[in-house]
C-alpha cells in the first residue's frame, strides 16, 4: 500500500507509540485528507487533533475504518479475525512508497545480530559514496524518512519479525544474520516465528539479492524463499581479522563477513570497507565495555533476550567473565543449553534478576552448575552484590540477561542505562 492509496480514506492507527506517532507525522505531511483516528491500549493515550480509542477496549470502535495501520508491538492475536483483512503497517507503505520514488532498499533481520550488520553496511556505504540512510528499529522509523526517498538513494533498514510479518513486499537486497527461536510468546509458535522471517526473501524477484549467515542454522531455508541470487557468508569473507575492529565476540566476525560482501557487491574497494568497519565502534548495550570501576570490569549486553545471545557472550569474553546477571520477562524458553554453557565457563557467581529467576535457577540445578547463585529484586541490588563479591583481579560482571526486559523495564536500553548508572556510581 502507498501512502497516496490512504488519501482520502478512514485511517487507524493502532498503537501511539514511537512507530505510530511517525506514522501520524507522515500522513500529515502526505496525505492531508485521510481521516484519522488513534487507537491505543494505554488508557493515557490523547490528541487534541484526531479521535482516540484509549485503554483495554481500543479495538472495540475501530472496525469501521478502511486501513488499520498495525504498531509492531500488538500482539497478532488481539486483532479481531474481522478486521484482519484490513490490516497493513507502517513498514510495508514505507517500501512501496520509497520504491515507487526511485529508491532502493536493504532489508536487515536476523534474532540477533541485525542491528549492529545494518550499522556496518551503512558505514560502508556512506564511506563509498553512496546516499545511503539507516532507518528502522535501530534509529528513527522508516516511515519518518519519506523525504529522503529519491532516485539513488538505499535505506539500510533493520527489520523485525513483528515488522515482517505483516508485510508482502521484501527489500531489493536481504540480509538474514541468524535464526533461533525468540518471540515465541509473540508469534505463538517457532513456525510462525519463522513465517514472518521469510517474509524478507519471499517476494523478491529473479533481479534480487539474499546474502546470509551459511553457518547459522536455518538461515538458508529462509534464503532459499529468494527468487533471486543467494550469497553464502563465511567468517573468512570478512575482509578484516576481528582483532582490528572495536568489536568483541567470533558471532561479529560473521556480522563483519556479510557486511563485507555486500560491500564488494556494490563494488566499494576493498580498502574502504576495511577502513570503515576498523573505524565503527560497537553500539550500546552490544557487549558495551563500561570499563573499570570498583577493581570490575563491567560489559553491558542487555541487548541479549535469549539463552543463545548470551552463550554468544559467554564466547566472546572469556574466562574473564565471574560474575553474570541474568533474568527478566518469562517467555518460557529452554535454558539447558545456556546451563552446559556454563559448566564449561569461569563464572563464579551467578545473579538472577526478573520473573523467570526460579526457571533459570532450576535449569542450573538441573546441569548441576556448582557456582553461588543469588536472586535480588532491583539492578542496583544485584550490581551492589556483584561489587561485594567480586574475587578475582579484574574481573568482568557481565549483564547478559537471557531474557526481555519488559518485566521490570520499559526495553533493554532501559534495562542496560539501569546497569551503567549503578556500575559506575561512586
Amino acid at each position: 500500500m502507498h501512502m497516496r492509496d490512504l488519501s482520502g480514506k478512514s485511517v487507524c492507527i493502532l498503537g501511539f507509540g514511537r512507530e505510530g506517532q511517525a506514522m501520524l507525522k507522515a500522513m500529515e505531511e502526505e496525505t492531508p485528507e485521510a481521516r484519522i483516528t488513534i487507537a491505543d491500549a494505554n488508557p493515557q493515550t490523547q490528541h487534541f487533533n484526531y479521535p482516540v480509542h484509549a485503554g483495554p477496549e481500543y479495538l472495540k470502535n475501530v472496525s469501521g475504518c478502511d486501513v488499520l495501520i498495525k504498531s509492531p508491538g500488538i500482539p497478532p492475536e488481539e486483532i479481531p479475525p474481522d478486521m484482519r483483512a484490513k490490516i497493513t503497517n507502517s513498514t510495508q507503505i514505507f517500501l512501496d512508497t520509497a520504491v515507487e520514488r526511485g529508491a532502493k532498499v536493504i532489508g536487515v533481520t536476523g534474532s540477533k545480530g541485525k542491528s549492529t550488520t545494518a550499522s556496518l553496511i551503512a558505514a560502508i556505504l556512506k564511506a563509498g559514496g553512496i546516499n545511503a540512510h539507516l532507518v528502522g528499529n535501530i534509529g528513527e522509523p522508516a516511515i519518518a524518512h519519506l523525504n529522503a526517498a529519491e532516485e539513488g538513494a538505499w535505506f539500510v533498514l533493520e527489520m523485525s519479525s513483528y515488522q515482517l510479518m505483516d508485510t508482502t513486499v521484501s527489500p531489493h537486497i536481504a540480509v538474514i544474520t541468524s535464526f533461533f527461536p525468540e518471540h515465541l510468546d509473540y508469534h505463538g509458535t517457532l513456525e510462525a516465528y519463522e513465517e514472518a522471517k521469510r517474509h524478507i526473501t519471499h517476494y523478491q524477484n529473479p533481479k534480487d539479492f539474499v546474502f546470509f549467515d551459511a553457518t547459522s542454522p536455518g538461515v538458508e531455508h529462509i534464503a532459499q524463499e529468494s527468487k533471486g541470487t543467494r550469497v553464502a557468508c563465511k567468517e573468512e569473507d570478512a575482509v578484516v581479522r576481528l582483532e582490528e575492529t572495536h568489536l568483541l565476540g567470533t558471532h561479529n566476525l560473521r556480522n563483519l563477513a556479510i557486511a563485507s560482501m555486500v560491500g564488494e557487491h556494490f563494488g566499494i574497494e576493498r580498502q574502504t570497507v576495511r577502513r570503515a568497519l576498523i573505524a565503527f565502534h560497537g553500539l550500546p548495550h552490544r557487549l558495551q565495555d563500561l570499563g573499570v570501576h570498583h577493581g570490575i570490569r563491567w560489559v553491558d549486553d542487555s541487548i541479549s533476550t535469549t539463552p543463545q545471545s548470551t552463550i554468544a557472550a559467554l564466547d566472546a569474553l572469556g574466562s574473564a567473565v565471574k560474575t553474570i546477571i541474568l533474568g527478566g520477562k518469562d517467555r518460557g524458553l529452554e535454558y539447558r543449553a545456556l546451563s552446559q554453557r556454563m559448566l564449561e565457563s569461569s563464572v563464579e557467581q551467578v545473579i538472577l534478576l526478573g520473573e523467570n529467576a526460579e526457571r533459570i535457577r532450576k535449569a542450573l540445578a538441573e546441569s548441576n552448575v556448582h557456582v553461588e547463585i543469588s536472586q535480588v529484586e532491583s539492578m542496583e541490588d544485584a550490581v551492589r552484590l556483584a561489587r561485594t563479591r567480586a574475587r578475582s583481579p579484574t574481573p568482568i560482571c557481565l549483564l547478559s540477561p537471557a531474557a526481555p526486559s519488559y518485566d521490570m523495564f520499559k526495553n533493554f536500553e532501559e534495562r542496560g542505562d539501569a546497569f551503567a548508572r549503578s556500575a559506575l556510581k561512586d
